[in-house]
């Protein structure tokens, strides 16, 4: 086992960290739920990416959100844990022993006398064979060696000479330990009793911003290791706006889009963040899936979505001088939605109007048009996944839509009953893409032309005279269809109540992929290839919006 570190280099290394630390607190800080709830992890591993990082700063985050550092390390892997026994295999960690010999034990030895600064603590445990030093709230201790059991630690304690001065440590719920990854080396240990968690800050190389390996990506900033409760811990990415915003929105719009449609993406996504409270009572704002906004670092990063979050570095969307939800979407299918259509509340920047631009780049949009089939059963099984039974499905329609043409109502009818779910729920309890979409079946629905007693079944039965005089069948969505009436042109008007004999399979015909509210990231794509700016393409898709 290794003994203590170089204090002087320590220091060194320290104020490097301070130096180069101070500027990014300039900026607001986030902080990014990266593994939580049953994700939450009793082992995580760090490296430093490349030659951007110099080992790492151990400390805690402030209520600021400002890093205190309290020592550090060269060690470019390192790997956060429980304090529990682990047992060690290649790089991993493990609860369970299994095969593995090698182990860190969850039991020590402490000595009685505590310390003010780290520098005299380190002193003292370079001079055990496995001692290393641990921060206790607000002061700092010297631990020994390692123990599986409470025996073999009581062993040690009775052979400990002047037993007065050293105590038995038993594995704590709220301690979190860093060792050198792979090995048993305690490099420190960290328990303040839940009211502040562990921060990891990677360390500068010659200036530049470091990088830092987790789970398999890349991340700016620091790590916070929260553990209040016992049970694992939840891994925090704690980093300034601006670089959250440059590892987002490659993920969610495309690092190969026009620059100006990055540029209204980062908008978006910046003003989200700033403004998410949802996650704060699991310690963090913002979460890294598409739950909020899908982040996992700078992977998908380039120079041309860091020009984009560089040129529009500060800028937030607002509504009456207060954030601005920026919600958006892949695409609308051809017109987005009302947020009260949605989901209830009426909010005057999230109003559906028509997209004239999406059909630019429909062509080059995988499944924009979309068609799902189900079986009755498969129907009451969806339902009944939502506590809703009303017998053997018997029909399926549209029962209202928006003025927009989007989904409001959607209707079941059952052997026991009719059930009509509103809004959103029309969408998400059948799993389909979008708000944008008709019902109907294989047997073909009635559609009615002129007046109520002139008919056609299903689309096969309709045919279109081109501007040349030539015939071919329909081959749209009933939705789009009009006739000509005497008195102009209508809509074809589906009799919902009309099913055919016995019918098995209901077919649902839609557009887009998404909820609707807000801005479409493919009709922002073409608005950006026709010309239009960041801020024109803003507001368009928020009503009565400014860019500050």
């Amino acid at each position: 086992m290794k003994k203590g570190w170089t204090t002087v280099f320590l220091s060194l290394l320290l104020a490097c960290f301070l130096s180069t630390g101070a500027r990014a607190m300039e900026h607001d800080m986030l902080k990014v739920g990266l593994k939580y709830g049953s994700d939450a992890m009793y082992s995580a591993n760090l490296q430093n990416y490349d030659n951007a990082g110099r080992g790492y700063a151990f400390g805690y985050y402030d209520s600021a959100r400002s890093f205190v550092p309290l020592t550090a390390t060269t060690e470019s892997k390192i790997s956060v844990s429980i304090d529990d026994n682990l047992f060690i295999s290649g790089s991993s960690y493990y609860l369970s022993a299994a095969t593995y010999s090698q182990y860190i034990g969850a039991y020590h030895l402490q000595l009685m006398q505590s310390y003010e600064t780290y520098e005299e603590a380190a002193a003292v445990a370079a001079n055990y064979d496995g001692g290393f030093v641990a921060f206790l709230i607000d002061r700092y201790a010297v631990r020994v060696n390692q123990y599986r059991t409470e025996e073999g630690v009581n062993r040690a304690f009775g052979e400990w000479a002047g037993a007065d001065t050293v105590e038995i440590v038993s594995p704590s719920r709220t301690g979190v330990m860093v060792t050198v990854t792979g090995t048993d080396h305690i490099l420190f240990y960290f328990d303040c009793g839940g009211l502040r968690s562990l921060g990891v800050q990677p360390l500068s190389a010659d200036g530049e911003k470091p990088v830092t390996w987790f789970r398999g990506y890349r991340y700016y900033g620091g790590f916070e290791y929260q553990r209040v409760t016992g049970g694992n811990m939840n891994v925090i990415n704690v980093v300034n706006i601006e670089d959250y915003t440059k590892g987002c929105v490659g993920w969610e719009i495309g690092n190969d889009k026009p620059l100006e449609a990055i540029k209204a993406q980062a908008v978006c996504a910046r003003t989200y963040a700033a403004m998410q409270t949802r996650h704060r009572s699991q310690g963090f704002d913002v979460c890294s899936t598409d739950d909020c906004q899908v982040y996992r670092g700078v992977a998908s990063a380039n120079d041309l979505t860091d020009r984009a979050v560089d040129e529009t570095a500060g800028k937030y969307l607002y509504y009456n001088g207060k954030y601005a939800e920026a919600y958006y979407y892949s695409c609308n299918g051809g017109a987005s939605e009302d947020a009260k259509n949605v989901w209830g509340n009426e909010l005057g920047y999230l109003k559906g109007k028509p997209d004239p631009y999406e059909a630019a780049v429909a062509p080059r949009i995988a499944k924009y048009n979309w068609s799902t089939t189900f079986t009755r059963a498969e129907i009451a099984s969806k339902l009944a996944a939502r506590s809703i039974n009303i017998g053997t499905i018997k029909n399926v329609f549209v029962s209202e839509y928006t003025p927009n043409g989007n989904v409001y109502a959607l209707t079941f009818v059952g052997s026991d009953g009719n059930k009509t779910v509103y809004r959103e729920q029309c969408r998400t309890i059948l799993g389909l893409r979008s708000m944008r979409f008709s019902v109907g079946s294989t047997e073909g629905d009635t559609y009615f032309v002129n007046d109520n007693a002139t008919s056609v079944t299903g689309i096969q039965s309709l045919f279109t005279i081109s501007g040349n005089g030539v015939v071919g069948q329909y081959s749209g969505s009933p939705a789009d269809a009009y006739v000509i009436t005497s008195g102009g042109t209508a809509k074809l008007q589906k009799d919902p109540s009309i099913v055919a004999a016995d019918q098995e399979i209901f077919t649902v015909t839609g557009s887009g992929w998404g909820h609707n509210v807000g801005m479409s990231q493919w009709g922002a794509t073409a608005m950006a290839e026709m010309g239009f700016d960041y801020q024109d393409i803003l507001q368009f898709y928020y009503t009565g919006v400014t860019i500050e």
